[in-house]
C-alpha cells in the first residue's frame, strides 16, 4: 500500500467570473417591483431610495409622497416609534397595517399575476431571441470580456 504522508490536496477551486445577465436583472426588477406596488403602493425604485437617496415624489408618480405609499424609509422610522413623518389623521386610520392593507386591496391581484406571469414570459422571450441574444453575447464577449451578458 502506498505510504500517505498525511497531506491531501485539495481539489481546485473552480473560479467563477462576476457576470451580469440584464434579462435576468430586468426579471427580478419587474418581479420586485410587482411585490413593492402590491404591498406598498410604489416601484422598487422608488421603495428603496425615497426618502434617503431622492426627495419624495407624489403618489400618482408612483412614488412614495402620500399616506398611502411607503417607501423603505418611512418604515424604518416606524419600526423604531418616529411616525413623525405622518400625520395623526393618517395615524387614526390605522397606519402602517391600515395602508399595507388598503395597497393589496386595491394592486394584490395585478401585483400576483406579475408575479406569476413574468418569469414566464421571460422565459419565452428568451427561448424566441435565442440567437440575437447569441450573436450579442458574442460582440459583448470582446467589449466587456464576459462581464455582461444579455
Amino acid at each position: 500500500m502506498a505510504r500517505r504522508n498525511g497531506r491531501r490536496k485539495s481539489a481546485p477551486r473552480k473560479r467563477r467570473s462576476a457576470t451580469i445577465n440584464v434579462l435576468n436583472l430586468a426579471e427580478a426588477y419587474v418581479v420586485g417591483s410587482a411585490i413593492t406596488q402590491g404591498m406598498f403602493g410604489t416601484t422598487l425604485a422608488n421603495f428603496a431610495t425615497q426618502g434617503w437617496l431622492t426627495d419624495k415624489t407624489s403618489g400618482s408618480a408612483m412614488g412614495a409622497g402620500n399616506s398611502w405609499t411607503l417607501s423603505a424609509s418611512e418604515l424604518i422610522k416606524s419600526a423604531f416609534g418616529d411616525d413623525s413623518h405622518m400625520s395623526s389623521q393618517w395615524q387614526g386610520k390605522g397606519g402602517v397595517p391600515a395602508a399595507i392593507r388598503k395597497n393589496l386591496a386595491d394592486n394584490g391581484g395585478k401585483a400576483v399575476m406579475t408575479v406569476l406571469l413574468a418569469p414566464f414570459a421571460f422565459r419565452t422571450l428568451k427561448r424566441v431571441a435565442r440567437k440575437p441574444i447569441n450573436m450579442s453575447n458574442k460582440l459583448l464577449k470582446d467589449v466587456t470580456g464576459n462581464a455582461v451578458k444579455i
